[in-house]
């Protein structure tokens, strides 16, 4: 297996084991909700997983959407893929994996800058403007986690595509 290969399998193995320390932690505060670490961890910790459920629990009614739909199809395809030694299974698991940190980050970001903004200036300013002054984005624990998905999916995410162009150059 070539260091590309492996360097394509970071982004869904890190993504995946990080919504299941996120669905685990949310599991810990429904069993103990007096407990300030559980808390803690829920909301300061993997804040972005939680603000990505209340977006996806729109659309999505299921308990533990993320976990069931999201990292165990991740976990599968780049466990079939490693084990069978297919490139395919972990090329799509590293491509998802870099969509799903970045939707990770637009709902931490998008939710972020809705709770910094002024009742009184909320129709003051055109939709189609970008105003930094509206971002108020609390940096913590899950900006480092943000963080190192982003890069660990985009790490993958461009093995794989260097994977690809070698193939085709190859072919």
């Amino acid at each position: 297996m070539s260091r590309l290969t492996k360097l394509q399998l970071i982004g869904p193995l890190v993504l995946g084991c990080t919504i299941i320390a996120a669905e685990l932690a949310s599991y810990c505060l429904a069993q103990m909700p007096s407990s300030e670490f559980a808390w803690y961890l829920n909301l300061e910790v993997f804040g972005a997983f939680q603000r990505s459920h209340y977006m996806l629990s729109d659309h999505f009614a299921v308990p533990y959407f993320q976990l069931l739909f999201v990292a165990a199809p991740l976990m599968l395809l780049t466990y079939s893929g490693f084990a069978f030694r297919l490139r395919f299974p972990i090329a799509v698991a590293s491509n998802l994996s870099c969509v799903y940190a970045c939707f990770l980050a637009y709902t931490w970001q998008r939710d972020g800058a809705l709770q910094g903004q002024a009742a009184s200036l909320s129709g003051a300013a055109p939709d189609s403007s970008f105003n930094l002054s509206g971002l108020a984005l609390t940096f913590g624990p899950q900006v480092y986690i943000l963080a190192a998905l982003l890069m660990t999916s985009l790490l993958s995410f461009a093995a794989s595509h260097a994977l690809y162009l070698r193939s085709v150059r190859e072919g």
